[in-house]
């Protein structure tokens, strides 16, 4: 039996290490928030690459925005490696960096000194899924819609299904009871005017999308900071996305997701349209853009920014913002695994193999980077999204899998992410030099391309004004 001074004494040393933890905690948190961004940095860039500069805002605007304002101090440190990653050409009316921009300084204090940090604040999140409309019946269609609602479409603080105005007027939402209630009231629901119809046989998509962004830049821009796209059949972790937009700041063009080089020699890198984010201000960018966009024949247009039946989501969206010299960020973490995931993660983790063939629209131009990806080296411990859960019968279907996941990547504390992710690099996305069969030009441009497919074609000093751009 202890005597009193035994349990005095217990008490004592455990009041001791609960002290020590409490401190240990305080000192890695703000020491990870200083430290491994520097670290991040120095392993990704190069010289004479200048990262993107943050806006400065006012400590007013910060506050209205319920923000913390925290002014910056200087830029990363950077170092050659092998792997580029590279920054889009800077436009005449964008601010250069400055010893004083917000970023994460690249002395040894540990002190956070920017005010894009996860401990400052939280990114509100919108998300827009496209679907067909009316939606297909039957019970695993069903399970799906209930499944997002309950679980990451729950942790965005705007959530859309993205249907054809045309069609919901024809079959409102109210007469479909099978629905979850909040897409039965329509509140889930945005509806956008399409002139092509919305068969999914049909593959306009494309059209579905573009206004929608377009409505995004004119009506929901107060509501967000970022905005995913997210396929039906994606998981979206938005608290892992929160993290690592919280590093940059909303009101610069970001635009990240899971890159792809397969159409490169057209002058077009794009992110895949499994799930892919854009900053608030991308999205403005992208919605005046999109007031005059062309219409042309089926077969016409290419990579252009165009409205066309039948055309590719993601690599039209790519297209309209290269007209706009916004470019795919870099979303790799520090030891170069994809946080994108265009698959499920048992696929990832131990079906998909690398391939050299320069047909192969997943692997090709990666090369030394996508040699890396590949089973228990393929995906980041802290992914932003995973893709192919299908309601297909002919797909293997597991109607607990969104479940699954909810668990194993919303289940911990927010700070423990704040920890343990890597922020981001701030540049462009990677590249391997090495597996190119083509030359590029300083500003990013293949050589000898069209001139209706180089970067930043649309920014005509009308344009630019048009945007905005030349108080930014």
């Amino acid at each position: 039996m202890m005597n009193s001074r035994d349990v005095d004494t217990s008490c004592a040393l455990l009041c001791a290490i609960a002290v020590v933890y409490l401190c240990f905690n305080f000192w890695a948190h703000e020491r990870l928030g200083a430290d491994s961004g520097h670290y991040y940095a120095s392993s990704h860039m190069i010289p004479g690459l200048v990262p993107i500069s943050d806006s400065e805002l006012s400590k007013d605007q910060y506050q209205q925005q319920g923000k913390q304002y925290d002014k910056g101090q200087n830029k990363p440190a950077a170092v050659e490696e092998n792997i580029i990653s590279v920054s889009p050409p800077k436009h005449h009316h964008d601010n250069l960096p400055s010893s004083d921009d917000g970023g994460v300084s690249s002395s040894s204090s540990s002190t956070i000194t920017t005010k894009f940090h996860p401990s400052k604040w939280k990114p509100r999140l919108m998300a827009m899924v496209p679907i067909s409309w009316p939606p297909k019946h039957n019970p695993r269609v069903e399970e799906q819609y209930h499944a997002i609602l309950k679980t990451w479409g729950s942790h965005v603080e705007v959530l859309r299904f993205v249907v054809s105005a045309n069609a919901l007027a024809e079959h409102p939402a109210s007469d479909l009871p099978w629905l979850p209630e909040r897409m039965r009231t329509g509140e889930l629901i945005m509806g956008v005017p399409m002139t092509r119809d919305d068969d999914p046989k049909s593959r306009n998509i494309w059209e579905k999308m573009w206004r929608a962004w377009k409505l995004a830049g004119e009506e929901y821009l107060d509501k967000f900071d970022y905005i995913a796209k997210v396929d039906f059949d994606s998981f979206f972790i938005a608290e892992n996305m929160r993290v690592f937009g919280s590093y940059l700041d909303p009101d610069q063009p970001w635009y990240v997701g899971h890159t792809l080089f397969h159409r490169w020699r057209q002058n077009l890198i794009y992110n895949s349209g499994t799930c892919y984010v854009l900053s608030r201000e991308a999205v403005r960018r992208l919605s005046i853009r999109l007031q005059n966009i062309p219409k042309v024949c089926y077969k016409c247009g290419g990579t252009q920014c165009a409205d066309r039946a039948g055309a590719g989501e993601d690599p039209q969206t790519g297209g309209c913002l290269r007209d706009l010299n916004i470019v795919p960020t870099d979303s790799l973490d520090r030891n170069g695994r994809q946080r994108f995931l265009p698959f499920r993660p048992r696929d990832h983790l131990f079906n998909i193999e690398y391939k050299s063939d320069p047909h192969d629209w997943f692997w090709h131009y990666k090369g030394a980077i996508g040699q890396k990806q590949v089973k228990q080296n393929c995906c980041s411990n802290y992914p932003i999204a995973f893709h192919n859960f299908k309601t297909d019968p002919a797909v293997i279907y597991n109607k607990n899998a969104l479940y699954e996941l909810e668990y194993f990547f919303h289940s911990a504390p927010y700070e423990s992410r704040i920890l343990g992710m890597d922020p981001p690099s701030r540049k462009s996305y990677q590249y391997d030099p090495m597996i190119l069969d083509f030359e590029l030009e300083a500003n990013g441009d293949i050589k000898n391309v069209r001139d209706d497919e180089k970067r930043g074609k649309w920014l005509t000093e009308e344009n630019v004004k048009l945007l905005q751009l030349e108080d930014k």
